[in-house]
């Protein structure tokens, strides 16, 4: 029989090159992206953590993303103003108040004239 060498399609390296007799071997393939084989003495295993997909030299590129927005240009519709204070909101509310109050005396008043015609 004729013996050959299949072309291994990865690459192959040591995982120390300081003591190389406790190194383990390990091959990473080119064709597969995550497939990785690693062994010693006469052990070994294969772990494959990828997406699923061989190499390829024109890889899917997703589209930019849009440019960013300009920040809401400002006008003098739309401006911030300050709080106001306990003082001034307790002040509207009692005005609010006695203008409720107002118009349901001018309701009964006038619900009177009509009564009287």
């Amino acid at each position: 029989k004729q013996w050959y060498q299949r072309r291994v399609r990865g690459s192959a390296c040591r995982s120390s090159e300081i003591i190389p007799h406790y190194s383990i071997a390990v091959l990473k393939s080119n064709t597969w992206p995550g497939a990785c084989t690693f062994g010693f003495d006469k052990k070994f295993e294969n772990v494959y953590i990828g997406f699923g997909h061989k190499y390829s030299s024109d890889n899917y590129s997703p589209p930019p993303p849009p440019p960013v927005l300009e920040e809401y240009v400002t006008d003098l519709e739309v401006t911030e103003a300050p709080d106001p204070t306990v003082a001034e909101e307790q002040a509207l509310l009692a005005m609010q108040q006695e203008q409720l109050e107002r118009e349901a005396e001018e309701a009964e008043m006038e619900d009177d004239e009509d009564d009287d015609d």
